[in-house]
């Protein structure tokens, strides 16, 4: 069984596009490339799960996105990161889109916060839960990555959680405590 680190997409890697449909519209944040490469260092698989609700909603198409990905990759090695795998969530379940994809439109198990996307990656991938992390931007990704089994880091600045959960500014920052390089560990209780 191997160790791995979850990524959110939007937000953790890459600058955050509503809608995000051109490759030339994906741009890395800052310091993520390294952070990713560090993790490749460390020996966990870096693994992108992601929901694209766009696909859905009939904005990208899957090719869209796996161009958009290869620009990700492509990026990604210039700064000798990879990622290993990408697991997407094409689902959105609420309707009435112009161009939106019916077949798509629909309540499913893969869409954070449910775990599907991180549960059938780590059964194709032989990922053990317990040395593994979900880094997200958001309290769905969290919550995702508790129902999968996996420790959690929510960084950045949106919605605070419920309940205890560790918290960064940044994806290198959450590297950080992953690695156990980290000085800046924050446990932050949040309540509604």
């Amino acid at each position: 069984m191997r160790k791995a680190v979850f990524l959110d997409r939007d937000g953790v890697i890459n600058e955050e596009v509503e809608n995000l449909a051109r490759p030339e519209d994906f741009r890395l944040i800052e310091g993520a490339a390294e952070a990713i490469l560090r993790l490749n260092a460390d020996g966990y698989l870096v693994v992108v799960a992601t929901n694209q609700p766009a696909i859905a909603k009939g904005f990208a198409s899957f090719k869209d996105m796996d161009r958009i990905h290869e620009r990700m990759m492509t990026l990604l090695a210039e700064s000798g990161a990879r990622v290993d795998a990408v697991y997407v969530c094409p689902h959105h379940p609420e309707k009435g889109f112009p161009g939106e994809i019916r077949s798509l439109k629909v309540k499913c198990g893969c869409r954070k916060p449910e775990p599907g996307l991180m549960l059938k990656a780590m059964r194709e991938l032989e990922v053990d839960a317990n040395g593994s992390w979900m880094v997200g931007d958001s309290p769905t990704d969290v919550e995702a990555g508790r129902k999968a089994g996996l420790k959690t880091i929510l960084v950045g600045k949106k919605a605070p959680m419920t309940g205890e959960c560790l918290t960064t500014e940044t994806l290198s920052e959450a590297v950080d405590i992953i690695t156990g390089n980290g000085r800046k560990r924050r446990k932050t209780a949040y309540i509604r």
